[in-house]
């Protein structure tokens, strides 16, 4: 079957590393040798059958090609959050939308620049011991590495969407970290497929926790819960289980986009906190003529532009809302963002 290719802006991120700030050791991930370490800091590329080749599903012909399922793990500690929170793993799943088989997997560790040592809490949920994080790389190196797996493996020419269990991964925990840092992440992780909202379409219920919804969908729990490459993989084949089942993905959730030309580039700054906590950091008001594009609505289009016509102190400014509106029906979704202070 002959399925079209999107080009678009998210496949355009071209981060240059600078050499001064690089680690000097030999760390080639896509010949083989992302392994320097004896610890489990990896790169895995090997091609996994996720269900039996003649597994009856109704084939529904998707938007995107690939699905690109993520999970961080981040530092914590039992009684209190360590402010700032950071990712201290980084795994990350290629799922075609054709087959619903796992092709590809992505980890490495993320080493913490605030709160280096990790909590003995932390260490027994996750599995991650202080080693590994003490080898690990900065997220700014973690976030090249992946966008050139993607490149590699000829992801980033085609038309793929990240997919998160909850909406914590790219909207809270990641995004947090980048502003705090002062770290430009690539765009392609402002929008994205939180897969509780379509298991929940699908299977019904209350909510629940990735283990829970794996088990209710009839699958085994397959390797150690709050790993995050194995809650990465746990997540793909729940989304290969869903999509068999003849459900249709679309965006669930996005981040006011960049403008054209800070999406096109990276230019990695030293990982130094700001001196703002996150929770207490005002993010930088977009100005109207920033959006060279429209952001994306939950429906997975384009947004619709509006203007506030009513008398009040919010007379004239421009909003963005769902992209499906008619006034018949009105919105499809739910998602409204100013684009104007």
């Amino acid at each position: 079957m002959q399925r079209p290719v999107s080009h678009h802006d998210y496949g355009t991120w071209s981060p240059k590393l600078d050499s001064g700030n690089a680690p000097q050791r030999q760390l080639n991930a896509f010949q083989g040798h992302f392994y320097p370490f004896a610890i489990n800091h990896r790169l895995q590329c090997a091609p996994v059958n996720m269900f039996p080749q003649m597994y009856p599903y109704d084939y529904q012909f998707q938007e995107f090609q690939y699905f690109v399922v993520i999970d961080f793990e981040a530092t914590c500690d039992k009684e209190k959050t360590p402010q700032p929170q950071e990712i201290i793993e980084f795994p990350s799943v290629i799922v075609s939308s054709i087959t619903g088989q796992l092709e590809a997997c992505f980890q490495t560790y993320v080493r913490p620049t605030c709160n280096q040592h990790l909590s003995e809490f932390c260490k027994d949920l996750t599995g991650i011991q202080q080693i590994q994080v003490d080898r690990g790389v900065t997220l700014s190196e973690a976030l090249l590495r992946h966008d050139k797996w993607l490149e590699k493996k000829g992801i980033k020419d085609a038309n793929f969407v990240v997919v998160t269990w909850s909406d914590w991964d790219c909207r809270v925990m990641l995004e947090s970290e980048c502003r705090y840092k002062n770290i430009r992440k690539p765009p392609y992780f402002n929008r994205w497929i939180n897969l509780r909202v379509p298991f929940h379409e699908v299977f019904g219920g209350a909510r629940c926790k990735l283990r829970e919804a794996v088990e209710k969908a009839g699958l085994a729990w397959e390797g150690r819960a709050h790993c995050g490459l194995d809650d990465a993989k746990n997540t793909a084949r729940l989304l290969a289980l869903i999509m068999h089942k003849g459900f249709k993905f679309s965006i669930t959730n996005s981040l006011t986009c960049q403008s054209s030309d800070d999406s096109m580039t990276w230019k990695p700054t030293p990982e130094t906190p700001l001196f703002v906590p996150p929770q207490a950091q005002k993010l930088d008001d977009p100005q109207p003529q920033l959006f060279q594009y429209l952001p994306f609505c939950y429906c997975g289009v384009k947004s619709s532009k509006g203007v506030i016509r009513k008398p009040g102190p919010k007379h004239g400014s421009t909003f963005f809302g769902c992209g499906n509106w008619t006034a018949a029906r009105g919105a499809r979704c739910q998602y409204f963002k100013w684009a104007s202070p």
